[in-house]
């Protein structure tokens, strides 16, 4: 072989070899990135008052008999559920329902309140209903003990603990936060990517409303758990919040995931040792529903009498407020208060 010739192999062999890393490259670049690295809410209804003069908030208290009523008439009081869930939508909701304790220890929202909730979602015409809480108990178990697993039979709703790293998507939590509070100061967020990586449910990613379904109890490392802390039942990485500083995290994470509509269970509360318990429990028998979780999560205060929490106790609330999230301060609301079913 002439010296020509071995030139003109070695160009050939070089080119097939480029050729050839360029084909793996677009390979692996169709196998391994078809998605975005962080995920987007593209689809997610924001939260939206129907109209100036709808309530901020609607608290709507019964007896045991009619959780499902006053369920109904809080949402009723907003404008309907037609004004949230559109027909054909895909509707998540995440109640608590991840602890493996009866209805009357007051740890999980009651079965009552949930199914009236997807029987509304499903009368406005949702094609797709599903109830998302990241259970740290045994979920089947704790499905059933609960009475989430009642409160859907014979009804489209499905139940998921998504138990699985394949179930989430990654998020950039700290592009919904802003970089300075209302005051003007600075505020760096602790969800930096070499910091805290955040995941949510792919089913929250591709739904269209997602309704926050609440109890309301106490937290002892929270101070309280209503619909800002409930959030944490649908993100995959919780150990990282307690570790870099669990009141920035909650109130960061609801800068980005932000409900279309909150229903908060108040029909028993658990007041002492929560989120789990057992502990000391009240039976208010009220339903609270808004658009604002920082402003019902400060409404919602007043139903956890044995510790006199106020608003001012709760640092995740003060964070939010200062980030402009949402109202602490529940007199500059307009706030409406029933009492009976009567209406629904």
């Amino acid at each position: 072989m002439s010296a020509d010739d071995a030139k003109k192999l070695s160009r050939r062999k070089l080119l097939e070899i480029a050729g050839g890393t360029a084909f793996l490259g677009g390979l692996y670049s169709l196998t391994f990135f078809q998605e975005e690295r962080f995920a987007k809410l593209a689809k997610l209804r924001p939260p939206k008052k129907p109209s100036p003069t709808t309530p901020d908030i609607v608290a709507v208290e019964g007896d045991p008999k009619s959780y499902g009523d006053i369920t109904e008439r809080a949402i009723n009081e907003l404008g309907g559920i037609e004004q949230f869930v559109k027909k054909g939508d895909k509707v998540v909701i995440s109640p608590n329902m991840g602890w493996m304790r009866t209805p009357d220890q007051a740890a999980t929202t009651h079965p009552d309140v949930i199914r009236r909730l997807v029987q509304l979602c499903e009368r406005a015409g949702a094609s797709r209903i599903t109830l998302i809480d990241y259970s740290l108990d045994d979920w089947k178990l704790a499905f059933k003990i609960c009475g989430a697993e009642d409160a859907v039979k014979g009804t489209k709703a499905t139940l998921l603990s998504p138990d699985q790293p394949t179930m989430y998507r990654e998020v950039d939590i700290s592009s919904a936060v802003p970089t300075h509070t209302t005051d003007g100061a600075e505020y760096d967020p602790l969800h930096h990517f070499d910091r805290i990586l955040q995941r949510i449910p792919r089913d929250i990613i591709e739904a269209d409303c997602f309704i926050v379904n609440p109890v309301v109890k106490d937290h002892e490392a929270a101070v309280i758990t209503i619909a800002m802390k409930k959030l944490m039942g649908c993100i995959w990485n919780r150990k990282d919040y307690h570790r870099y500083g669990l009141h920035n995290c909650i109130a960061e994470l609801n800068c980005f995931l932000r409900p279309t509509l909150v229903v908060t269970d108040a029909t028993r509360v658990l007041q002492t040792r929560g989120p789990k318990g057992p502990g000391e429990t009240t039976q208010p028998n009220t339903v609270v529903a808004g658009f604002d979780p920082v402003a019902l999560d400060s409404y919602c205060t007043r139903f956890l009498t044995v510790k006199g929490v106020t608003p001012d106790m709760v640092p995740h609330l003060i964070i939010a407020n200062s980030l402009g999230l949402g109202q602490i301060d529940t007199s500059q609301l307009n706030i409406r208060e029933i009492a009976g079913a009567q209406g629904a």
